[in-house]
């Protein structure tokens, strides 16, 4: 059959071979000696008892596929396991060595036998950092590999999975980890495995999984395949895997020095991230040279509409103004299906260039504490904060009921812009690109583009907007000193993001946020609509898990779970350190809460606040007050949702807008944005409203 007209997950006769071997053929007598080990034993033991010499029992051939696009470590699906070294092209001219360089049908294919296009990948010098491993294990009964509530395990001697970085001298270093089966896979026989880090990994760095001891659900053993067990027993030589013995040999190596025995091992596998030129060098370019073209001034701010309201109208709120800031742009058009879409414009150095500049559109709610209380006088100085919307939203979010209070009390303007890529501007041409994922850049590249429009809003906030007509006429002004950021949901995630990258904004409020979109997804209530689509597009649930995990590597160079790192511990290239709260709700059906307890695991600065509602596996919680960046938990009643990658569904239901709507929420914000200092305004109960 034809690469091109192959079914999904389908890769080459000899799966079927490799299908077989792995319940009958090759299975181990015991877990832990290999089959050609325990062939060689039992005929030397044969020729002691005769009294004669013999050569070893002549082991069976082996079958391995030998497609040009495929791994067959996994026979059963061509892009397993995944990521993979195996798709690392050496590429010197790389800060890994390497370019990501997937075949042309590497990436699964749609109903129209349309392949992914491997070609926005070589932008890539390595996997993504929040890309999960996909293996596939006919059968394969999970029940002692550790999940999300067992992580401690996976450091455990006895575990049958390792994570491991590999240092600069090549040593292993264990890293914690969870797995979990598909179960979005109806048939609880051919779920995948999804394996993902406990703790966000390093860019430019070398990652392996191993696995050992698996079984079937029938108890029995299950058997490596014949491409790893050519690799793992020294029996590469004339088959498809010969070039790869060396770089497995030391795989092993550093495996068995972490009591990983070469022998017991079903499957392991190594790939190695980007770098941060490859991942943030676009992004951090087009940040740099549009400010840069600033000098010590503002964007240009127009005003278009001035609205104003009457106390019976607002009694927060006495005019808005709605206009535009002038914008680099770094996109050219193009076309996903009949939508009109963006991806960025790279010039003949490898970066975005600019294409001209667009107006981008802003919302600024002013509140009546900031107007002058008698005439020929100006208003009390406000603060200002820049709000990050929600899920495909718009800045209007900005007229939200809760934010107006906040303003009219605590003495701020607040400002929002629309995040391009995931705005309410973008939904057709995200449900356009699902018909085929070669699209995706639409999506990321123009993320690209939100974020430095984010940028520049808080660059005009700074040093723009109070010397705006419509604020200085009516006595309005702005304190340039007090500048924060404000995002829920959506807003939260990329939040993260935006500080990283701000030169303008040190603290921000995350509200109910997370990070690492391809962990969210599936978790999440809000995509049920984008994956009843996506099924119908990419049936198989194998290609649909391969496929999140390559696109997580476009989206990395947005998406927080690359940036957090990058917060304060090793702020971006020419970026001051920022501090940020993330205040997130327990049980919430849209953001799922074990992202936000990664990185609490990662050692970035971030801590974990009292109170949390449940212990964290490896997080010591700090204490009140605590200055610097943290997490807090707000309770509702919800319970902790079960594990597994299915969003959460209770009789309580959806806590996801509530602890905005709390004061004490609000204070316990208010005061980080203003001392960099998190309170306790829980009372040391775990933040449970009455």
């Amino acid at each position: 059959m034809a690469a091109a007209t192959r079914p999904p997950s389908v890769r080459h006769p000899s799966a079927l071979h490799a299908a077989f071997s792995r319940d009958v053929r090759y299975r181990p007598l015991t877990m832990v000696t290999p089959l050609a080990g325990w062939f060689t034993a039992l005929s030397m033991s044969l020729a002691a008892l005769s009294g004669c010499s013999q050569s070893p029992v002549e082991l069976p051939p082996l079958s391995i596929p030998d497609e040009p696009d495929c791994d067959p470590l996994v026979p059963e699906h061509c892009a397993m396991p995944f990521p993979s070294s195996r798709y690392l092209e050496k590429d010197e001219t790389r800060v890994t060595g390497y370019t990501l360089a997937y075949g042309p049908t590497t990436l699964p294919a749609n109903q129209a036998g349309v392949h992914v296009d491997p070609a926005p990948y070589r932008r890539l010098d390595g996997f993504g950092v929040g890309q999960p491993a996909v293996v596939y294990f006919p059968r394969l009964d999970a029940a002692s590999i550790p999940d999300e509530t067992r992580i401690e395990d996976s450091l455990a001697n006895t575990s049958p999975i390792g994570f491991f970085k590999v240092t600069g001298d090549a040593t292993f270093e264990r890293i914690p980890c969870w797995a979990e089966l598909d179960l979005t896979e109806p048939d609880v026989e051919k779920r995948a495995l999804v394996v993902r880090p406990a703790v966000l990994l390093e860019e430019a760095t070398r990652y392996v999984v191993a696995l050992r001891g698996l079984v079937s659900r029938d108890g029995s053993p299950i058997a490596p395949s014949d491409a790893f067990l050519a690799l793992r027993d020294h029996r590469s030589a004339g088959t498809p895997v010969e070039s790869r013995q060396e770089r497995f040999d030391g795989l092993f190596a550093g495996l068995e020095a972490q009591g990983f025995a070469r022998g017991e091992l079903t499957l392991a596998f190594d790939w190695v991230t980007a770098s941060s030129e490859a991942l943030h060098g676009p992004l951090l370019h087009m940040r740099d040279d549009a400010l840069a073209s600033l000098g010590d001034a503002s964007p240009a701010v127009t005003v278009k509409t001035v609205t104003e309201f009457t106390v019976a109208e607002s009694p927060d709120i006495a005019f808005e103004l709605e206009g535009t800031f002038a914008v680099p742009h770094y996109l050219h058009e193009v076309k996903v299906g009949s939508q009109k879409a963006y991806k960025l414009t790279f010039g003949q150095n490898g970066l975005p260039e600019k294409t001209g500049m667009i107006d981008a559109g802003f919302l600024m709610r002013v509140p009546r504490s900031a107007l002058p209380i008698a005439p020929a006088v100006v208003g009390a100085p406000h603060g200002a904060v820049l709000h990050g919307h929600g899920l495909n939203g718009s800045y209007t979010q900005v007229r939200s009921g809760w934010m107006n209070r906040l303003a009219n009390k605590e003495k701020f303007v607040i400002v929002g812009t629309d995040m391009l890529g995931m705005s309410h501007e973008d939904v057709d041409t995200i449900l356009a690109l699902l018909s085929d994922l070669s699209d995706f850049p639409a999506l990321s590249d123009r993320l690209h583009q939100g974020a430095l429009n984010h940028v520049f809003l808080a660059r005009a906030l700074k040093r723009g907007f109070g010397k705006l007509p419509a604020l200085g006429s009516r006595g309005v002004v702005i304190d340039e000193s007090q500048l924060f950021y404000n995002g829920i949901s959506q807003g939260g995630i990329f939040g993260a993001t935006h500080m990283a990258l701000s030169t303008d904004i040190e603290r921000g409020h995350l509200g109910v946020p997370g990070n690492n979109y391809s962990t969210l997804l599936q978790r999440s209530t809000d995509f049920a609509g984008f994956f009843l689509l996506l099924r119908v597009i990419y049936p198989s649930p194998h290609d649909r898990l391969v496929l999140l995990s390559a696109i997580q590597g476009l989206w990395d160079s947005v998406d927080p779970v690359s940036h957090y790192r990058h917060l304060s511990v090793e702020p971006h290239p020419h970026t001051p350190a920022h501090d940020v709260l993330l205040a997130s709700a327990k049980g919430d059906w849209q953001v799922a809460l074990l992202t936000n307890e990664v990185v609490a695991r990662s050692k970035l600065g971030i801590e974990l606040m009292p109170g949390y509602g449940k212990d964290v596996a490896l997080v010591t919680p700090g204490s009140y007050p605590h200055h610097g960046s943290g997490i807090v938990n707000y309770e509702f009643g919800n319970p902790w949702p079960a594990p597994g990658n299915l969003p959460p569904f209770d009789s309580v239901g959806d806590p996801h807008a509530l602890p905005r709507e709390l004061e004490s929420h609000n204070h316990q914000m208010v005061q980080f944005w203003r001392t960099g200092e998190i309170v306790d305004v829980c009372g040391g109960d775990g933040c449970t409203p009455n």
